[in-house]
């Protein structure tokens, strides 16, 4: 009896050297803890990785400028149905996921199945990623016809389309930033669930809230820029542009109230910027003075 009792307290405790007993630590708790804490951390990963990629492709896609444009051979009437008819398509299938996806049904349906609104976000950008990388991939060019063509050959036109695209897009993302790029991509919303936090939407201005009711992308001016300025207006291209600047005006709905808001988080964080940058030189001042 008594060695059946020694056996089960040398099982349950360990002796340290300095004679006292400690309760040992189960493995498969800690093992649990690992993969909860893991699995978060990969999926913002995947979703990082994702929409920077895809992202990347589209950037090449819309402000992809050659250094020369030769003239290309006309091709027959018959030979232009198939490839308007494909993109016309890839352009209604991104305007539906990015539309639908965004209703009160979808969202009753992810409540339905249990998926919770921290995870909807992540959701919606996975599916646009996917879509932009269907519609950049099986995009059709068509050459043959443009509506104006430009000849870039010297540098001096290169440079200052690529320059006045390079602009276009870091207005787009800086906006991505002053709006809170870890919210747009849904990357917060994983964090508040893993912290068990509540979602800090309700405490947001109001302005804010009016914004991302009807428009979560930043510079609606900066993506007609892209699409408008170019130096080969081809066919397709002129589809691409005409279906983006009609969907972009009756789905975003940009106001002047938008551009002032814009213009007030701007300011904002050049102030935030100035006023950080004016305490790194007062600390270093003061730790020079005190050497």
């Amino acid at each position: 009896m008594p060695v059946i009792q020694n056996s089960l307290h040398s099982a349950s405790c360990t002796q340290t050297t300095t004679g006292v007993e400690q309760p040992s630590l189960p493995a498969q708790p800690k093992f649990k803890m690992t993969t909860q804490t893991l699995s978060p951390i990969l999926f913002c990963t995947f979703i990082l990785a994702l929409s920077g990629h895809t992202m990347w492709k589209f950037m090449w896609f819309v402000s992809g400028i050659p250094s020369s444009i030769e003239n290309d051979q006309k091709e027959s009437d018959p030979g232009l149905l198939f490839p308007i008819w494909l993109n016309a398509s890839l352009v209604t299938l991104f305007a539906v996921q990015h539309s639908y996806l965004k209703t009160s049904e979808i969202g009753n349906f992810l409540s339905r199945h249990r998926v919770t609104s921290s995870l909807s976000r992540s959701i919606y950008v996975i599916l646009t990623s996917v879509t932009i990388q269907i519609m950049v991939t099986l995009w059709t060019p068509i050459t043959s016809c443009c509506l104006w063509r430009l000849n870039i050959n010297s540098s001096f036109l290169w440079w200052t389309f690529s320059a006045i695209h390079f602009s276009a897009w870091a207005c787009i993302y800086g906006g991505c930033v002053i709006l809170d790029l870890p919210e747009l991509v849904g990357i917060r919303q994983i964090y508040y669930f893993c912290l068990n936090i509540s979602e800090a939407s309700d405490i947001k201005s109001a302005e804010l809230q009016r914004l991302y009711s009807h428009k979560r992308h930043p510079s609606f001016l900066g993506f007609l820029v892209l699409l408008w300025v170019t130096p080969l207006m081809s066919l397709d291209r002129a589809l691409l542009a005409i279906s983006f600047t009609l969907y972009m005006a009756t789905a975003w709905e940009p106001t002047a109230d938008d551009r002032r808001y814009h213009q007030r988080q701007l300011e904002r964080k050049q102030h935030e910027i100035s006023y950080s940058n004016r305490r790194k030189q007062m600390s270093s001042e003061f730790r020079y003075y005190r050497g």
